[in-house]
Protein backbone atom coordinates (compact mmCIF):
# COMPACT_ATOMS: atom_id res chain seq x y z
CA UNK A 1 0.00 0.00 0.00
CA UNK A 2 1.14 3.71 -0.81
CA UNK A 3 0.89 4.80 2.75
CA UNK A 4 3.35 1.89 3.63
CA UNK A 5 5.93 2.68 1.10
CA UNK A 6 5.98 5.99 2.27
CA UNK A 7 6.61 5.01 6.16
CA UNK A 8 9.43 2.90 4.51
CA UNK A 9 11.17 5.40 2.62
CA UNK A 10 10.51 8.07 5.59
CA UNK A 11 12.18 5.66 7.54
CA UNK A 12 15.28 5.02 6.01
CA UNK A 13 15.48 8.46 4.75
CA UNK A 14 15.15 9.71 8.51
CA UNK A 15 18.21 7.03 9.54
CA UNK A 16 20.27 8.23 6.87
CA UNK A 17 20.00 12.02 7.81
CA UNK A 18 20.11 11.17 11.41
CA UNK A 19 23.55 10.06 10.81
CA UNK A 20 24.72 12.69 8.66
CA UNK A 21 23.32 14.98 11.09
CA UNK A 22 25.84 13.67 14.23
CA UNK A 23 28.55 13.54 11.55
CA UNK A 24 28.03 17.18 10.60
CA UNK A 25 27.86 18.11 14.35
CA UNK A 26 31.27 16.12 15.19
CA UNK A 27 33.14 17.66 11.95
CA UNK A 28 31.13 21.19 11.70
CA UNK A 29 29.52 22.10 14.54
CA UNK A 30 26.59 21.51 17.11
CA UNK A 31 24.54 24.02 15.12
CA UNK A 32 24.54 22.38 11.87
CA UNK A 33 24.58 19.08 12.58
CA UNK A 34 20.98 20.47 14.37
CA UNK A 35 19.20 21.54 11.34
CA UNK A 36 19.79 18.43 9.98
CA UNK A 37 18.38 16.51 13.14
CA UNK A 38 15.62 19.09 12.65
CA UNK A 39 14.77 18.08 8.46
CA UNK A 40 15.18 14.19 9.88
CA UNK A 41 12.64 14.77 12.38
CA UNK A 42 10.53 16.32 10.04
CA UNK A 43 10.92 13.85 6.94
CA UNK A 44 9.98 11.39 9.60
CA UNK A 45 6.92 13.04 10.96
CA UNK A 46 5.66 13.58 7.12
CA UNK A 47 5.79 9.51 7.04
CA UNK A 48 4.09 8.83 10.07
CA UNK A 49 1.32 11.57 8.50
CA UNK A 50 1.18 9.60 5.63
CA UNK A 51 1.16 6.18 7.28
CA UNK A 52 -1.61 7.41 9.70
CA UNK A 53 -3.99 8.48 6.84
CA UNK A 54 -3.59 5.09 4.97
CA UNK A 55 -5.07 3.59 7.94
CA UNK A 56 -7.71 6.07 8.25
CA UNK A 57 -8.79 6.00 4.93
CA UNK A 58 -8.53 1.80 4.58
CA UNK A 59 -10.77 1.73 7.65
CA UNK A 60 -13.16 4.31 6.11
CA UNK A 61 -13.18 2.23 3.05
CA UNK A 62 -14.39 -0.64 5.47
CA UNK A 63 -17.22 0.82 7.03
CA UNK A 64 -19.08 1.56 3.83
CA UNK A 65 -20.30 -1.84 3.11
CA UNK A 66 -22.76 -3.60 4.36
CA UNK A 67 -23.46 -7.50 2.97
CA UNK A 68 -26.22 -9.34 2.29
CA UNK A 69 -27.12 -12.81 2.07
CA UNK A 70 -29.83 -14.52 1.03
CA UNK A 71 -31.26 -17.79 1.19
CA UNK A 72 -32.83 -18.31 -2.86
CA UNK A 73 -32.50 -15.80 -5.79
CA UNK A 74 -33.07 -17.46 -9.11
CA UNK A 75 -36.45 -16.43 -10.04
CA UNK A 76 -37.41 -15.29 -6.27
CA UNK A 77 -38.87 -11.98 -7.35
CA UNK A 78 -40.12 -11.09 -4.07
CA UNK A 79 -36.64 -11.55 -2.74
CA UNK A 80 -35.36 -10.39 -5.73
CA UNK A 81 -37.21 -6.94 -4.79
CA UNK A 82 -36.17 -6.81 -1.74
CA UNK A 83 -33.02 -6.59 -2.60
CA UNK A 84 -33.32 -3.59 -4.46
CA UNK A 85 -35.26 -2.07 -1.69
CA UNK A 86 -32.38 -2.60 0.64
CA UNK A 87 -29.64 -1.34 -1.95
CA UNK A 88 -31.85 1.94 -2.41
CA UNK A 89 -32.20 2.59 1.35
CA UNK A 90 -28.69 2.06 1.83
CA UNK A 91 -27.33 4.23 -1.30
CA UNK A 92 -29.19 6.86 0.81
CA UNK A 93 -26.68 6.56 3.37
CA UNK A 94 -24.04 6.18 0.77
CA UNK A 95 -23.62 2.70 2.03
CA UNK A 96 -22.69 -0.08 -0.72
CA UNK A 97 -24.14 -3.58 -0.37
CA UNK A 98 -22.98 -6.66 -1.26
CA UNK A 99 -24.69 -9.42 -2.45
CA UNK A 100 -24.45 -13.18 -1.63
CA UNK A 101 -26.27 -15.35 -2.96
CA UNK A 102 -26.06 -19.67 -2.70
CA UNK A 103 -25.40 -21.93 -5.76
CA UNK A 104 -28.39 -23.74 -5.01
CA UNK A 105 -31.64 -21.99 -3.69
CA UNK A 106 -32.28 -22.87 0.38
CA UNK A 107 -29.59 -25.13 0.54
CA UNK A 108 -27.86 -25.10 4.30
CA UNK A 109 -24.31 -25.96 3.30
CA UNK A 110 -24.73 -23.06 0.37
CA UNK A 111 -25.71 -21.08 2.85
CA UNK A 112 -22.94 -22.29 5.22
CA UNK A 113 -20.33 -21.82 2.37
CA UNK A 114 -21.00 -18.07 2.18
CA UNK A 115 -21.34 -17.44 5.73
CA UNK A 116 -17.69 -18.68 5.73
CA UNK A 117 -16.57 -16.48 2.95
CA UNK A 118 -17.84 -13.29 4.61
CA UNK A 119 -16.39 -14.13 7.66
CA UNK A 120 -12.91 -14.49 6.22
CA UNK A 121 -13.34 -11.18 5.30
CA UNK A 122 -15.42 -9.47 8.03
CA UNK A 123 -13.33 -6.52 8.44
CA UNK A 124 -14.46 -5.13 5.22
CA UNK A 125 -18.27 -4.87 6.55
CA UNK A 126 -20.14 -2.67 8.66
CA UNK A 127 -22.83 -5.40 9.24
CA UNK A 128 -24.93 -7.65 7.67
CA UNK A 129 -28.23 -8.69 6.62
CA UNK A 130 -29.57 -12.21 6.81
CA UNK A 131 -32.11 -14.00 4.50
CA UNK A 132 -31.59 -17.54 5.26
CA UNK A 133 -33.50 -20.99 4.97
CA UNK A 134 -33.26 -24.07 6.87
CA UNK A 135 -32.24 -22.42 10.10
CA UNK A 136 -32.15 -25.57 12.47
CA UNK A 137 -30.01 -26.91 10.11
CA UNK A 138 -27.80 -23.96 10.02
CA UNK A 139 -28.28 -21.96 13.21
CA UNK A 140 -24.94 -23.67 14.77
CA UNK A 141 -23.45 -21.52 11.77
CA UNK A 142 -25.45 -18.84 12.01
CA UNK A 143 -24.55 -18.76 16.02
CA UNK A 144 -20.66 -18.45 15.47
CA UNK A 145 -20.80 -16.77 12.55
CA UNK A 146 -22.09 -13.63 14.79
CA UNK A 147 -20.03 -14.58 17.63
CA UNK A 148 -16.89 -14.54 15.42
CA UNK A 149 -17.50 -11.78 13.56
CA UNK A 150 -19.53 -9.84 16.58
CA UNK A 151 -20.63 -7.71 13.17
CA UNK A 152 -24.32 -6.08 13.72
CA UNK A 153 -26.79 -7.97 12.08
CA UNK A 154 -30.09 -8.44 11.00
CA UNK A 155 -32.12 -10.90 10.32
CA UNK A 156 -35.64 -10.74 7.93
CA UNK A 157 -38.16 -12.92 6.36
CA UNK A 158 -37.27 -15.87 8.06
CA UNK A 159 -36.24 -15.78 12.24
CA UNK A 160 -34.25 -18.41 13.27
CA UNK A 161 -34.60 -18.89 17.44
CA UNK A 162 -33.38 -16.26 19.89
CA UNK A 163 -31.15 -18.30 21.79
CA UNK A 164 -29.38 -19.23 18.30
CA UNK A 165 -27.41 -15.89 18.21
CA UNK A 166 -26.23 -13.48 20.22
CA UNK A 167 -26.96 -9.62 21.59
CA UNK A 168 -25.18 -8.27 17.69
CA UNK A 169 -27.89 -9.70 16.08
CA UNK A 170 -32.01 -8.82 15.96
CA UNK A 171 -34.88 -10.11 13.58
CA UNK A 172 -37.26 -7.66 11.43
CA UNK A 173 -39.77 -8.71 9.43
CA UNK A 174 -43.42 -9.79 8.83
CA UNK A 175 -45.21 -11.92 11.77
CA UNK A 176 -45.48 -15.20 9.99
CA UNK A 177 -48.17 -16.57 12.05
CA UNK A 178 -50.16 -13.28 11.42
CA UNK A 179 -50.09 -13.81 8.04
CA UNK A 180 -51.57 -17.15 7.85
CA UNK A 181 -54.18 -15.90 9.65
CA UNK A 182 -54.79 -13.14 7.97
CA UNK A 183 -55.38 -15.50 4.84
CA UNK A 184 -57.73 -18.12 6.83
CA UNK A 185 -59.85 -14.96 7.53
CA UNK A 186 -60.11 -14.04 4.06
CA UNK A 187 -60.86 -17.45 3.43
CA UNK A 188 -63.46 -17.89 5.60
CA UNK A 189 -65.47 -14.64 4.44
CA UNK A 190 -65.13 -16.43 1.04
CA UNK A 191 -66.75 -19.73 1.86
CA UNK A 192 -69.61 -18.25 3.62
CA UNK A 193 -72.19 -20.30 1.78
CA UNK A 194 -70.23 -23.32 0.98
CA UNK A 195 -71.38 -26.71 2.37
CA UNK A 196 -68.86 -29.10 3.43
CA UNK A 197 -65.81 -27.14 1.48
CA UNK A 198 -62.54 -28.48 0.28
CA UNK A 199 -59.30 -26.21 0.89
CA UNK A 200 -55.89 -26.89 0.31
CA UNK A 201 -52.94 -25.42 1.56
CA UNK A 202 -49.97 -25.63 -1.15
CA UNK A 203 -46.80 -24.82 0.86
CA UNK A 204 -43.11 -25.30 1.83
CA UNK A 205 -41.48 -26.64 4.68
CA UNK A 206 -40.33 -22.90 6.08
CA UNK A 207 -42.47 -20.62 6.88
CA UNK A 208 -44.32 -23.09 8.64
CA UNK A 209 -46.08 -21.11 10.63
CA UNK A 210 -48.23 -19.41 7.83
CA UNK A 211 -49.87 -22.98 6.60
CA UNK A 212 -50.30 -23.89 10.56
CA UNK A 213 -52.02 -20.74 11.69
CA UNK A 214 -54.44 -20.96 8.43
CA UNK A 215 -55.36 -24.55 8.85
CA UNK A 216 -56.47 -24.31 12.62
CA UNK A 217 -58.71 -21.42 12.11
CA UNK A 218 -60.30 -22.71 9.30
CA UNK A 219 -60.68 -25.86 11.35
CA UNK A 220 -61.57 -24.69 14.54
CA UNK A 221 -64.33 -21.84 12.92
CA UNK A 222 -65.80 -23.25 10.19
CA UNK A 223 -67.70 -26.32 10.50
CA UNK A 224 -67.44 -29.20 7.79
CA UNK A 225 -64.61 -27.86 6.40
CA UNK A 226 -61.61 -30.21 4.58
CA UNK A 227 -58.22 -29.07 5.09
CA UNK A 228 -55.42 -30.74 2.94
CA UNK A 229 -51.88 -29.52 3.36
CA UNK A 230 -48.93 -30.54 0.95
CA UNK A 231 -45.97 -28.94 2.33
CA UNK A 232 -43.74 -30.08 -0.36
CA UNK A 233 -43.91 -27.61 -3.06
CA UNK A 234 -41.08 -25.58 -1.51
CA UNK A 235 -42.23 -21.87 -2.88
CA UNK A 236 -41.37 -23.33 -6.40
CA UNK A 237 -44.08 -22.85 -8.72
CA UNK A 238 -43.81 -25.90 -11.19
CA UNK A 239 -43.64 -27.97 -8.05
CA UNK A 240 -47.60 -26.31 -6.58
CA UNK A 241 -48.72 -27.03 -10.33
CA UNK A 242 -47.93 -30.38 -9.91
CA UNK A 243 -49.48 -30.86 -6.33
CA UNK A 244 -53.13 -29.15 -7.59
CA UNK A 245 -52.97 -31.62 -10.46
CA UNK A 246 -52.62 -34.36 -8.05
CA UNK A 247 -55.07 -33.24 -5.88
CA UNK A 248 -57.45 -32.59 -8.25
CA UNK A 249 -57.08 -36.38 -9.91
CA UNK A 250 -57.86 -37.88 -6.61
CA UNK A 251 -61.01 -35.49 -5.78
CA UNK A 252 -64.43 -37.53 -5.93
CA UNK A 253 -66.73 -37.75 -8.47
CA UNK A 254 -68.82 -34.65 -7.85
CA UNK A 255 -66.24 -33.03 -5.56
CA UNK A 256 -65.14 -29.47 -5.63
CA UNK A 257 -62.07 -28.06 -4.89
CA UNK A 258 -63.39 -24.51 -3.31
CA UNK A 259 -60.53 -22.69 -2.28
CA UNK A 260 -56.66 -22.81 -2.29
CA UNK A 261 -53.78 -21.22 0.23
CA UNK A 262 -50.45 -20.59 -1.22
CA UNK A 263 -47.89 -19.44 1.87
CA UNK A 264 -45.92 -17.42 -1.15
CA UNK A 265 -47.32 -15.99 -5.18
CA UNK A 266 -44.74 -17.71 -6.74
CA UNK A 267 -46.97 -21.12 -5.95
CA UNK A 268 -49.94 -19.17 -6.24
CA UNK A 269 -49.01 -18.82 -9.95
CA UNK A 270 -48.16 -22.19 -10.91
CA UNK A 271 -51.60 -22.69 -9.17
CA UNK A 272 -53.60 -20.84 -11.15
CA UNK A 273 -51.81 -22.35 -14.24
CA UNK A 274 -52.87 -25.72 -13.15
CA UNK A 275 -56.46 -24.30 -12.68
CA UNK A 276 -56.33 -22.78 -16.21
CA UNK A 277 -58.76 -23.65 -18.12
CA UNK A 278 -61.22 -24.41 -15.39
CA UNK A 279 -63.67 -27.56 -14.65
CA UNK A 280 -66.72 -28.73 -12.97
CA UNK A 281 -64.42 -29.11 -10.20
CA UNK A 282 -62.90 -25.77 -10.04
CA UNK A 283 -65.09 -23.39 -11.60
CA UNK A 284 -65.81 -21.30 -8.38
CA UNK A 285 -62.23 -21.95 -7.02
CA UNK A 286 -60.53 -19.02 -5.32
CA UNK A 287 -56.77 -18.37 -4.26
CA UNK A 288 -54.84 -16.64 -2.09
CA UNK A 289 -51.14 -16.30 -1.47
CA UNK A 290 -48.81 -14.38 0.29
CA UNK A 291 -45.97 -11.58 -0.70
CA UNK A 292 -47.75 -9.13 -3.17
CA UNK A 293 -45.78 -9.49 -6.20
CA UNK A 294 -46.18 -7.26 -9.07
CA UNK A 295 -47.35 -10.29 -11.48
CA UNK A 296 -50.09 -11.67 -8.45
CA UNK A 297 -51.23 -7.57 -8.16
CA UNK A 298 -51.89 -7.98 -12.32
CA UNK A 299 -54.05 -11.12 -11.69
CA UNK A 300 -55.73 -10.04 -9.21
CA UNK A 301 -56.47 -6.75 -10.53
CA UNK A 302 -57.50 -8.43 -13.69
CA UNK A 303 -60.30 -9.66 -12.54
CA UNK A 304 -60.30 -13.07 -15.00
CA UNK A 305 -57.96 -15.62 -12.58
CA UNK A 306 -58.80 -17.59 -9.67
CA UNK A 307 -56.43 -15.73 -7.63
CA UNK A 308 -58.37 -13.21 -5.89
CA UNK A 309 -56.02 -12.11 -3.07
CA UNK A 310 -52.69 -11.59 -2.15
CA UNK A 311 -51.63 -11.00 1.81
CA UNK A 312 -48.90 -8.02 0.80
CA UNK A 313 -45.07 -7.76 2.69
CA UNK A 314 -44.41 -4.49 1.73
CA UNK A 315 -41.03 -4.60 0.27
CA UNK A 316 -40.21 -0.86 0.24
CA UNK A 317 -41.36 -0.67 4.39
CA UNK A 318 -39.00 -3.42 5.15
CA UNK A 319 -36.02 -2.48 3.63
CA UNK A 320 -36.08 1.04 5.01
CA UNK A 321 -37.06 -0.82 9.08
CA UNK A 322 -34.46 -3.27 7.89
CA UNK A 323 -31.53 -0.74 7.12
CA UNK A 324 -32.70 1.64 10.01
CA UNK A 325 -32.30 -1.36 12.63
CA UNK A 326 -29.08 -1.97 11.38
CA UNK A 327 -27.23 1.46 11.39
CA UNK A 328 -29.02 1.84 15.36
CA UNK A 329 -27.21 -1.81 15.85
CA UNK A 330 -24.02 -0.64 14.55
CA UNK A 331 -23.87 3.20 16.33
CA UNK A 332 -24.75 1.24 19.38
CA UNK A 333 -28.04 2.26 20.18
CA UNK A 334 -30.82 0.41 22.13
CA UNK A 335 -32.64 -1.86 19.63
CA UNK A 336 -35.56 -4.44 20.19
CA UNK A 337 -34.10 -7.76 19.77
CA UNK A 338 -37.31 -8.86 17.46
CA UNK A 339 -39.32 -6.32 15.27
CA UNK A 340 -42.82 -7.37 14.14
CA UNK A 341 -44.64 -5.53 10.83
CA UNK A 342 -47.80 -5.74 10.49
CA UNK A 343 -49.00 -7.11 7.02
CA UNK A 344 -51.97 -5.84 4.76
CA UNK A 345 -54.70 -8.04 2.37
CA UNK A 346 -54.91 -6.88 -1.23
CA UNK A 347 -57.96 -7.64 -3.20
CA UNK A 348 -59.99 -6.40 -6.32
CA UNK A 349 -62.02 -3.69 -5.37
Amino acid sequence: MWHERALTVATSVVSGLIVAGVVKAVNNGVADGIVLLWFALATFGAGMVAWVTGILLRRRKRSTRVFLMTSAFSQKYYLADLVQRVHMALDRHDIDLVLKVPEIDYDASAQAHNLNRIEARHREYLGGIIIAAETKRLSADLAAFCRNTKLPVVFTDLEPSERDYPENAVYVGYDIGAQGQLAGQWLLRQLQGVGRPNVLIVAGDEHRARQDRCRELLATTRDGVTVTVDDTCAFDRSRAHRAVRTYLRDLDRGQHLDAVFCTDDEMALGVVDALTPPTAATRTTVVIGIDGVAEAKALIDSGKSPLRATVVQDTQRLAGSVVDVLLRLRQGRAVDKRTSLTAEIYEAT
